[in-house]
């Protein structure tokens, strides 16, 4: 295998990164910002595989994987070429997950059809939204809820002690209306809203406990700098459930992790795909620092820019359909088309992706992105990143 690394000439700065996200300093280089990369793309743009079983390779896309992460020798490996992917790819954050080991009956196997096969033995896992493992008070009594000291660090702790001056640890944590759709199914949450209200609650009240838990722990964590609450909460057309429930039932735990978040100056960021327009304010007071995945067919990263810019931090935001379908010229072009408007004060924005670096994007076409990043970057200050 042939590695693809970009020649970024990038000395890893989180201090530009923080600056950017916080809109505060004089005007400088846009950094770039992901929440994960699949691990099919870290083997082909390093040029080497993984030489680690599938269960402790899903620790990259957050996967339970408590287990696997006790083999000392493994979990090194792991970390080491992930972090190797991150800093030569002239990132300034290497994100990490915690092991939390929630339970769940009713995942689906589907064949991975992307060009660059990942793990799992060339399968993917989906989401049964029709059913859960939770649909009623005694299944929420006799479910086998997640223990806070039995939440898995290991992976965060040897990054915290390994990376090098300038770059930090990035921890994503699941989110609440994602764990609790996972929980009961999509559906039967959304009947759950109406005939099943003090479920819901309690539903959210322990999923939010167990989150709560591992970012004060990860808080303490010296080179930890960034919680990620990764909540997906909506489709093109708007929020999976109404605004007025979000309001309810999900984000008072979203204002409680940006405050464990602030209070050791940390930043808080929020991942969610979908239209969150209606709710956008409802974000930004929680205390959110900066919101990540946007999708051009919803609105442009531009627009969310020039909306929500002077309040909150936009991150990414390269459509992932052109990434994955477009050409190299035309992901240049997007771009710079982005840079333009969304880096022109070289504040309040991060490049990336619109979602994720997923294994069904063509490396060139992601590679491209970085590179002509570093290009943009280097016309207007002097500097890749």
């Amino acid at each position: 295998m042939t590695g693809r690394t970009p020649s970024t000439n990038h000395s890893p700065n989180f201090d530009n990164l923080r600056r950017a996200v916080l809109r505060r300093g004089p005007p400088g280089p846009v950094p770039f910002f992901e929440t994960t990369a699949d691990p099919a793309m870290i083997e082909v743009v390093l040029g080497e595989k993984f030489d680690l079983d599938g269960a402790l390779a899903a620790a990259l896309s957050g996967e339970a994987v408590s287990a696997a992460l006790r083999n000392r020798r493994n979990l090194e490996r792991l970390m080491d070429m992930n972090l190797r992917f991150w800093l030569e790819a002239g990132y300034d954050c290497v994100p990490m997950f915690p092991g939390i080991d929630f339970r769940f009956s009713n995942i689906r196997l589907a064949a991975d059809t992307a060009a660059l096969p990942n793990w799992s033995h060339g399968l993917r896992h989906w989401q049964n939204e029709m059913t859960g493992p939770i649909q009623s008070w005694a299944d929420f009594e006799s479910y086998r809820w997640p223990k806070p000291e039995e939440t898995e660090y290991a992976g965060i702790e040897y990054l915290n002690s390994v990376v090098p001056d300038g770059i930090k640890v990035s921890v994503s944590l699941g989110g609440i209306l994602a764990m609790v759709s996972w929980l009961m199914g999509l559906q039967p949450l959304s009947y759950a809203l109406y005939e099943q209200p003090d479920l819901v609650a309690a539903l959210c009240e322990r999923v939010g406990a167990v989150f709560l838990a591992a970012a004060a722990h990860v808080s303490t964590v010296d080179n930890v700098v960034m919680l990620v609450v990764s909540d997906d909460m909506g489709f093109s057309g708007g929020t999976f459930i109404s605004p007025e429930m979000l309001r309810r039932y999900v984000f008072p735990y979203h204002r409680r992790l940006c405050e464990t978040a602030h209070k050791t100056g940390r930043l808080a960021i929020l991942h969610s795909c979908g239209n969150l327009g209606s709710v956008m304010d409802d974000l930004i007071d929680a205390g959110f620092d900066g919101k990540h995945s946007f999708e051009d067919k919803i609105m442009p990263v531009e627009e969310a820019y020039r909306r929500w810019g002077d309040h909150i931090a936009i991150l990414g935001g390269l459509d992932m359909d052109l990434l994955a379908r477009g050409s190299e010229e035309q992901v240049r072009s997007r771009t710079r088309e982005v840079l333009d408007v969304c880096g022109a004060a070289g504040t309040g924005y991060a490049l990336g992706t619109g979602n994720s670096v997923a294994n069904y994007i063509p490396p060139e076409n992601y590679l491209a992105m970085l590179d002509e990043g570093g290009r943009w970057n280097r016309e207007h200050f002097g500097s890749p990143a």
